[in-house]
């Protein structure tokens, strides 16, 4: 019997599974069928059992998820939309939210390798420095205030 940690991030994973269906406009038979796995087997994520590792991964690629989201979400983080173009090409579009939340982790990463006598003071005011103007340039959303 799975511990009440894998319980909860089961249960998370089913309803990430179940909202990414809904946003899809698609029903339980239609992922199935697209997973190349049975009804029964489908209902098992939504029903928040665990499932194989391959088995997760045909359930990512029906929902347009990168291979190893579901991993991810039963760890607590969000899982990775991708989109096909042309040529094989594929892109990940990335949230208003991860990208703040990337810039962020990126200039502080940046100032802690060039600059060893920033105080943490110092880099969270340069981390919301580069944010106010990547919001005043029109590259992140302005928030309401």
């Amino acid at each position: 019997m799975p511990s009440p940690a894998d319980e909860n991030a089961l249960q998370s994973l089913a309803d990430v599974v179940r909202r990414r269906r809904l946003e899809l406009d698609l029903n339980k038979i239609d992922v199935a069928k697209s997973a190349k796995i049975t009804i029964k087997t489908y209902m098992k994520i939504e029903d928040g059992q665990p499932l194989r590792d391959v088995t997760y991964g045909k359930i990512e690629k029906a929902l347009g998820w990168a291979p190893g989201s579901t991993q991810e979400v039963l760890r607590g983080r969000r899982p990775t939309v991708v989109e096909h173009l042309a040529d094989g090409v594929v892109v990940s579009p990335v949230g208003e939210e991860e990208l703040e939340a990337d810039v962020a982790q990126a200039v502080t990463n940046a100032a802690i390798a060039v600059a060893d006598t920033l105080s943490a003071s110092d880099i969270r005011k340069l981390k919301q420095a580069v944010i106010e103007e990547l919001r005043r340039s029109g590259r992140l959303p302005k928030r309401d205030e």
